[in-house]
């Protein structure tokens, strides 16, 4: 069972015209079980109403930053890592949302089994009418070479 001082979380959501489904996948992150986290939301030079709907939540745990132009998703990743104080990473893209639990239940078991450096877990499709496919992968990987390979392609710059 966790302890108060849980450690802090943070979740990197990356917008580029990400208002259609952002208020819903904002909500499923306030909803969390899981209460240590920030969310940096990071704004790639959007032109809807993105900025006003993440703005429009009143949580000082939400942090939106800004880009001055259009970025490729790794370079806006990598900018919105910069800003991350967490112990921990968590993606969720603006079309995305989480079950309530879903924080808790990984830092729950990435705090007892030391070994395991990342989790991917179960996730759900809807489609716009709300027609559920289910995909069930849970994968823990430990820190080897290929995990390494994987940080240094896709989320770091070298």
């Amino acid at each position: 069972m966790f302890k108060k001082e849980n450690p802090l979380t943070s979740i990197i959501m990356n917008c580029h015209n990400g208002e259609k489904f952002l208020y819903e996948s904002i909500n499923s992150v306030l909803n969390q079980t899981y209460n240590n986290w920030e969310l940096i939301f990071y704004d790639n030079f959007s032109n809807d109403k993105s900025v006003a709907i993440a703005s429009s939540f009143n949580d000082k745990r939400i942090k939106i930053y800004r880009s001055n132009s259009f970025l490729n998703l790794y370079h806006a990743r990598n900018e919105a890592i910069k800003k991350i104080n967490g112990k921990y990473i968590c993606f969720l893209d603006t079309d995305d949302f989480w079950t309530k639990d879903k924080i808790q239940q990984q830092i729950e078991f990435l705090e007892t089994n030391k070994q395991y450096s990342m989790v991917y877990s179960n996730f759900f499709l809807f489609n716009e009418k709300k027609k559920i496919n289910i995909f069930i992968l849970i994968f823990f990987f430990q820190m080897v070479e290929l995990l390494k390979k994987f940080l240094k392609n896709i989320l770091l710059e070298y």
